[in-house]
């Protein structure tokens, strides 16, 4: 068994060796010219042997074997082998030279596919970890060596026969019973009691334990190491768990109560079981208890002390792994959807509206976004009160990077269950994120992308928020990823804003947009309404008719062009007038955007319609200021606008075989047709202060969530809906329009 030894230790001990080594082959007959000729083959023996397992042992890999460690010394063992003279007198050559190979590409496959496939990934490690440690690699050349430079010629030389014999025992002295470190870690424990100073320190007995995986330890204010404990977070210790065992824990938490020092101890976990050592195997982490000790008793561990294969395991636990993330445990009144933590003092900078926290679940990560927090107080006695902070959090699932979703797992953690905050920000990949996700979970590198076009349009989507929030640019964002599938795109726009130079060319090829309606496809139409007509017949004068028709007219020829996916219409532009009344048809008013945005919608379905039904989106209409284009029937300006907006969000009810659907853009849901806006089944929330919109969105969000909305951050969205795959609501955090546009894409 290796022994327990600090760094300046193991270079003691490296040192020693390599002195006892060239001091037995120098008295042997083998002078240090010999041994230490690069040019003589059998030096090799020495240089790739003995000389490598010593500096592996003892230096570059004294616990374990990384699978780069494993790379770097097969690489370094085939230059060795190909730079020998005489191959045949080496004996195993060729076993060596295909065994390098081998660990070379098993070590690439590992770190080629460790983040796509866990299985494989653990199969990998395995082996790499049992066959490809520096011990391994070179001892193997080491004893091929000696062999066939010591043994070979046994009957040729008096002396070999002694060489060879010193040689494979130096290797099981090194490899199996490591006397010189043995003797210096004696040496140190001696020492040690010299000092008076024990490095497993004990520092007190659990006071209690709230599950079965954490325990608190109660140390008197005037403990000579108080100052140290107190800032002991995330450092190792050992707790005894049981009259037979000891398990390995970590120190999550430090606070003051009562003039005493309390610290929360969270056990560490490898393979889903608590790291346990056995009463009779303390020495792998250092220890010797003299006498039995008290359950709870909890010691301060040394890191130099444990043995490798504990060592390895503890770099392994999620627990360790993920301490300085760590902000909370579960609170009792949890519930499937929400849960409630306690969140440590030292963790509140961290926190704030839309984490993303993880606990476990049937040991499944679990994601959870946190919606609130609360604070509490409690009394420790008549005198004293004890102020924290809770934390609410509403479940989203597990995330799987493969596919980018969440998925559902239904049932709650245990109370007591450790919490985690989700940090995988890495904003190297943030442009190449937004080429494929419509935004990523807040702080995270979980993508959230478009996952079904289709529905985003056919069962139509609305993109709520106060003026200045961003809904135009994630609405450009969303035409972009729509025209990039070939789904045609019709926006009625007053604004100008689409075919203005900030508009849609930023994120869109100008090739494929058609900004003029009327110069493209309506050349001859006449901008000036003619007041001609049969006295009974009201519907023949002015121009309404002829706009119809070339509405209808444009949109075909629209639909039928392979090379334009986008045509922007600002009815506002366009000279439409009627016949007053039916008691006054020489008169002449002018048609309002309600009704021609019902003529564009309905002459839209029509052309649809003629082309037949289909399962898949066809043509996506986007009304931008909804509340001006399809108005509620109390928020109307003109007469009978309500009439035409019915007329319109029958159109959308209508248009789903046909492949047609809508994006929805607007400030105020309440001025806005409920018989559309019922239909969006994809929402996208942002900033909303009015207490009508807040309303309306609580029965796609909830309550937690809708309260969220006027605290939004900018480029933050609460979105939900088949459009992106999400069952529940999630707060987004939305691409950066740097990264979306056209001209960045391009120059970047």
């Amino acid at each position: 068994m290796r022994e327990k030894l600090s760094q300046n230790q193991r270079l003691v001990t490296a040192f020693i060796y390599l002195i006892a080594i060239m001091l037995t082959f120098n008295t042997l007959g083998s002078g240090l010219s010999s041994i230490l000729d690069q040019n003589n083959d059998s030096s090799i023996w020495f240089y790739s042997g003995i000389l490598l397992i010593i500096m592996g042992k003892y230096v570059t890999e004294p616990y374990f074997s990384t699978p780069t460690d494993t790379f770097a010394n097969s690489i370094s063992l085939i230059l060795v082998l190909i730079t020998i003279d005489d191959k045949t007198k080496l004996w195993g050559y060729h076993f060596l030279l295909i065994y390098s190979i081998s660990l070379i590409v098993l070590s690439l496959i590992h770190m080629i596919f460790k983040n796509i496939n866990e299985k494989f990934k653990n199969i990998t490690y395995f082996l790499l970890k049992n066959i490809g440690s520096s011990t391994i690699i070179f001892s193997l050349v080491y004893l091929f060596s000696s062999y066939s430079y010591f043994a070979s010629d046994i009957f040729l030389k008096s002396h070999s026969i002694c060489m060879f014999i010193s040689a494979i025992t130096l290797w099981i002295c090194i490899v199996f019973f490591d006397i010189v470190g043995k003797i210096i870690s004696k040496i140190v424990t001696l020492l040690t009691l010299f000092k008076n100073k024990n490095p497993q320190e004990f520092i007190g007995i659990s006071i209690k334990s709230d599950n079965e995986n954490r325990y608190t330890v109660e140390i008197e204010k005037n403990s000579k190491n108080i100052n140290e404990y107190k800032n002991s977070i995330c450092r190792l210790v050992v707790v005894k768990t049981d009259s037979d065992s000891y398990c390995i824990g970590i120190i999550v938490k430090c606070r003051f109560l009562l003039n005493k020092l309390w610290l929360d101890i969270l056990l560490l976990h490898a393979d889903n079981q608590p790291i346990k050592i056995n009463k009779q195997n303390l020495s792998l982490v250092g220890m010797d208890i003299l006498f039995d000790e008290q359950i709870g008793s909890t010691r301060i561990l040394n890191v130099d002390s444990i043995e490798d294969s504990i060592k390895s395991k503890i770099e392994q636990s999620y627990e360790y792994n993920n301490c300085e993330n760590f902000i909370g445990f579960i609170l009792p009144d949890s519930n499937i959807n929400i849960i409630r933590f306690s969140l440590l003092n030292n963790s509140s900078s961290k926190i704030k509206d839309g984490a993303i926290i993880c606990t476990k679940i049937f040991n499944y990560n679990v994601l959870y976004q946190v919606i609130n927090g609360t604070t509490k107080e409690e009394s420790i006695n008549s005198s004293s009160d004890f102020g924290y902070i809770n934390g609410i959090a509403r479940k989203l699932g597990v995330y799987n990077y493969q596919n980018n979703e969440l998925s559902v797992v239904k049932w709650i953690p245990n109370m007591g269950e450790s919490v985690y905050l989700c940090d995988t920000n890495d904003a190297s990949d943030l442009r190449e994120l937004a080429k494929t996700a419509i935004g990523r979970l807040p702080g995270t590198d979980m993508k959230i992308p478009l996952a079904n076009i289709n529905s985003l349009i056919t069962h139509n989507t609305a993109i709520l928020g106060i003026l200045g929030v961003g809904k135009s640019c994630l609405t450009f964002e969303i035409i972009k990823k729509i025209v990039d599938t070939g789904i045609k795109v019709i926006c009625i726009d007053i604004t100008n804003q689409y075919s203005s130079a900030k508009g849609l060319s930023k994120y869109i090829d100008d090739k494929l947009i058609i900004n003029e309606f009327c110069q493209t496809y309506l050349d001859n139409w006449k901008t000036t309404a003619e007041t001609t007509g049969a006295k009974d017949k009201p519907n023949e004068w002015g121009n309404l008719l002829n706009y119809s028709s070339k509405i209808k007219y444009g949109i075909s020829c629209f639909l039928s062009k392979p090379d334009s996916n986008v045509l922007i219409i600002n009815p506002d532009n366009h000279v439409v007038k009627k016949a007053a009344s039916s008691f006054n048809i020489a008169a002449l008013s002018d048609v309002s955007l309600v009704e021609k945005t019902k003529i564009i919608s309905e002459n839209l379905l029509e052309a649809c319609m003629e082309l037949g039904q289909t399962d898949t989106a066809r043509c996506c209409i986007v009304f931008e200021e909804a509340h001006s284009l399809t108005p509620e029937w109390n928020s109307v300006v003109n007469s009978g606008d309500e009439k035409h907006s019915n007329g319109t969000s029958k159109v959308i009810l209508q248009g789903r075989k046909y492949g047609l659907g809508c994006i929805l853009i607007t400030q105020r849901t309440a001025n806005v047709t409920k018989s559309i806006l019922n239909q969006c089944n994809t929402i996208f929330a942002l900033r909303v202060f009015d207490d009508t919109g807040k309303t309306f969105l609580e029965n796609y969000i909830g309550k937690d969530y809708s309260d969220t909305l006027p605290t939004l951050e900018e480029r933050h969205a609460i979105a939900i809906g088949k459009g992106i795959g999400l069952k529940q609501p999630v707060i987004l955090q939305l691409n950066d329009t740097k990264y979306i546009q056209s001209e960045n894409l391009e120059s970047n």
